[in-house]
């Protein structure tokens, strides 16, 4: 039986392949997906976007907003995340 949770993911998947097929994608598919969107589901919602405005020469104001809409509601990485991630300088060795 289909949770909620799962029943959300695949409603964004599926609506997110409509939107990687269409040149012209759907304004109320969007509306619904970002509506939709969970952490988990949001990289790659917005990979799919960053995608299709680095296939444009000039992107759509309105994609762009998209972008920036979606990138505000991911999660940010703690500071200790971000300090595991850097590289041990020379200093670190001693």
């Amino acid at each position: 039986m289909l949770d909620a949770d799962e029943a959300r993911r695949r409603y964004v998947e599926m609506l997110t392949e409509k939107v990687r097929r269409d040149r012209f994608p759907s304004g109320t598919h969007m509306d619904r997906i970002e509506a939709a969107l969970t952490p988990e589901t949001g990289g790659d919602y917005l990979e799919m976007l960053l995608e299709k405005i680095a296939q444009d020469k000039y992107p759509s104001p309105t994609m762009l907003a998209r972008v920036e809409s979606v990138v505000s509601q991911l999660p940010r990485r703690r500071p200790r995340q971000l300090e595991d991630r850097r590289e041990p300088d020379e200093e670190d060795d001693e």
